[in-house]
């Protein structure tokens, strides 16, 4: 509810923010009652022994583990899906051939890309691009995606091509940001996408749209849009 962008009001978002805070709090509560050795224990111990994290700095992180650990990569489970059924001889070739499996991970991240349309950034330094000069202090919003389909780092980057990252590329995708930015969770969702396009291209070997690829809708009311529904056959 609270990463709504159109249909749910303002205090409905935020209702739902406070609760799924408010469901964090009570996890790890639950977890100092109950101890173990996973993620949330860890973190409570930095918390509560080393003192290197505030209550609150605890709570957002929960928080921010549940909501990218499965908003981001359930989206792009069934992104990555309704691309390859938009290329069924792609998807038959990584029936034949799983070991491209990983490389069409890559692809999959270069075309839909796990984030939005980009986040605020404030530039600190002096910047020259082509396009002229933005000087320090100034707000931006950049685009991955504008950068993941550059024609000067991508060749035909509206082509979709799940062997292009095959060979190593000089160029990798910006899907996952860059630098100080770049996402802490990249490698397991690379690992959670690569083994459910592994379990698709193996178990299901015939898999195809039932329905009309261009008739099917999307959301609009998400950071991350995705199908609604995808309808698939598999024999």
């Amino acid at each position: 509810m609270f990463l709504s962008t159109s249909q749910a009001s303002e205090k409905a978002r935020g209702e739902g923010f406070a609760a799924f805070m408010a469901y964090a709090g009570e996890l790890i509560a639950q977890h100092r009652d109950r101890p173990g050795d996973d993620l949330i224990d860890l973190l409570i111990e930095a918390r509560d022994e080393g003192d290197r994290l505030s209550e609150d700095e605890l709570t957002h992180l929960v928080f921010t583990l549940i909501m990218a650990g499965h908003e981001t990569t359930a989206s792009m489970i069934i992104r990555g899906s309704f691309r390859l059924l938009c290329h069924p001889g792609q998807y038959a070739e990584l029936v034949a051939r799983p070991e491209l499996v990983e490389p069409a991970v890559e692809e999959i991240l270069r075309c839909e890309g796990p984030g939005g349309n980009g986040l605020l950034r404030l530039v600190t330094e002096e910047i020259e691009l082509s396009g002229g000069t933005i000087p320090a202090g100034t707000v931006v919003l950049p685009n991955p995606a504008g950068a993941n389909h550059d024609p000067s780092a991508f060749d035909d980057p509206r082509r979709f091509d799940t062997r292009r990252f095959a060979v190593p590329s000089p160029n990798p995708h910006l899907a996952f940001g860059h630098g100080t930015h770049y996402c802490l969770g990249a490698n397991l969702a690379r690992m959670e996408l690569q083994e459910a396009l592994r379990a698709l291209v193996t178990r299901l070997p015939g898999l195809r749209a039932q329905d009309d690829l261009p008739t099917v809708r999307w959301t609009g009311d998400g950071l991350i849009h995705r199908p609604v529904r995808l309808l698939v056959k598999s024999g």
